[in-house]
């Protein structure tokens, strides 16, 4: 049997936690096998709350937030969870913490699981038809985004009203919020997107020496396959599978499909 390895995970959307990542508990306060967990036979897998965000926020960090303090911060997350490199699993701007780490502490990573990535910013060599500035994201959710959140209520609403276009079809979006545990923090969103203003990996990508999956759906609207194909040029040897049925979540909507594409890939990666 193969050996379970190590996974540290790291959620996206400021100002969120980790729990969007995982399947709801059941009545008796189990985790049942869904979300990420669907890993759990491949991964130890540990989910970190970025610094300042949910119940076990951690912060290693002083002063103002940037991506360089998250990634300093997944470092140490990573060598508390073993003193070997870990594959380190990221959703959205987790897989751009993610991307900082494989940058700045190699030493930490093992592999790498981008899922939904973005590497940010244009790079010196880019221009907008590389981005998904290029693509024409729903009005709407263009709307909600606008406006930073003033409270942690009003972020929570937000992120419900936002939920519909993570799925491919919004009309047979799932009918429990994957939010429902989540616990919001207003400061953290704002610290968070303020780091993430400035940021890009474009120009450092080729750094990336662990072996490197992207996987990203179709339909995603907030990380289209555009965005994924930027980082997937840029790592040497990377490979990037489309989900053609998924938008946001792909763990969700094509869990078989999901589920097959990170063993396989973690098969050929021991």
């Amino acid at each position: 049997m193969t050996p379970v390895r190590p996974g540290l995970v790291l959620h996206g959307w400021p100002g969120t936690d980790h729990t969007y990542l995982r399947a709801p508990p059941t009545a008796d306060g189990g985790v049942p096998a869904g979300g990420l967990d669907l890993l759990r036979t491949l991964l130890h897998l540990h989910y970190v709350d970025q610094p300042g965000h949910g119940p076990r926020g951690t912060s290693h960090t002083d002063g103002p937030a940037t991506m360089e303090g998250y990634a300093r911060n997944a470092a140490l997350e990573a060598a508390a969870l073993h003193p070997d490199p870990v594959v380190v699993l990221g959703h959205f701007h987790g897989a751009g913490v993610a991307q900082e780490l494989a940058v700045r502490h190699p030493d930490r990573v093992e592999a790498l699981v981008l899922i939904a990535a973005t590497p940010g910013e244009l790079g010196s060599t880019e221009d907008l038809a590389d981005t998904f500035a290029a693509n024409i994201r729903p009005p709407e959710a263009e709307i909600l985004q606008r406006v930073p959140p003033e409270s942690d209520p009003e972020l929570a609403a937000t992120m419900g009203a936002l939920e519909s276009f993570f799925f491919a079809d919004r009309a047979h979006a799932p009918t429990v919020s994957v939010f429902d545990d989540t616990e919001f923090s207003s400061s953290a969103s704002v610290a968070w997107t303020q780091a993430l203003n400035s940021w890009s990996t474009v120009d450092r990508l080729a750094q990336v020496a662990a072996p490197t999956l992207l996987v990203t759906g179709r339909h995603d609207v907030f990380a289209p396959p555009e965005e994924a194909q930027r980082i997937a040029r840029r790592i040497p040897g990377s490979e990037l599978v489309v989900l053609e049925g998924s938008g946001h979540l792909p763990w969700i909507e094509e869990p078989g499909p999901f589920v097959a594409t990170v063993t396989d890939w973690l098969a050929a990666n021991p």
